[in-house]
């Protein structure tokens, strides 16, 4: 593949992050945003959608101009870098969100299996199994081997 097939491919998955993160920005102020200490129903899309958007015109940003200007020159962080703070931020708001609903074991599991697509390459199975096995140690340090009083299935 040719760089300006990559370039060409990097700005369009820059337009639809951006143009999916401002949908779900307006369609969060729809509902009440309340405030940090008391988060109403549209904070978290709103941020989310922010976040989305944020990284959609990043990488816009290096795509137009990768040929010109060295990335690092800008001080930037590498889309790469970009990619896994994304899902690794995603991966921690999955587990807080699911916690108390869901319990430990789910929550954990789900949260690892997102982190694992911060780095490219993984499979799927890797993923299910790196999710499983950590989520089973989890559940026996801090429920059996601590004791803690944390529900681990809904």
């Amino acid at each position: 593949m040719d760089a300006s097939n990559d370039r060409d491919e990097n700005l369009i998955s820059a337009i639809l992050f951006v143009a999916i993160g401002t949908a779900a920005m307006i369609i969060a102020t729809d509902y009440p945003i309340g405030s940090l200490r008391r988060m109403g129903p549209g904070l978290f899309p709103l941020l989310l959608g922010g976040l989305l958007t944020a990284v959609g015109i990043g990488l816009a940003v290096q795509s137009l101009l990768r040929f010109s200007l060295p990335w690092s020159f800008l001080g930037l962080p590498a889309l790469a870098t970009l990619r896994a703070m994304f899902f690794v931020m995603l991966a921690l708001a999955a587990f807080a969100v699911l916690i108390r609903p869901a319990g430990l074991f789910p929550a954990t599991a789900i949260m690892v299996f997102i982190s694992t697509r911060a780095e490219p390459g993984h499979g799927i199975v890797s993923a299910l199994v790196l999710s499983f096995v950590l989520a089973v140690t989890t559940a026996l340090i801090f429920v059996y081997g601590i004791g803690l009083p944390i529900r681990l299935w809904p």
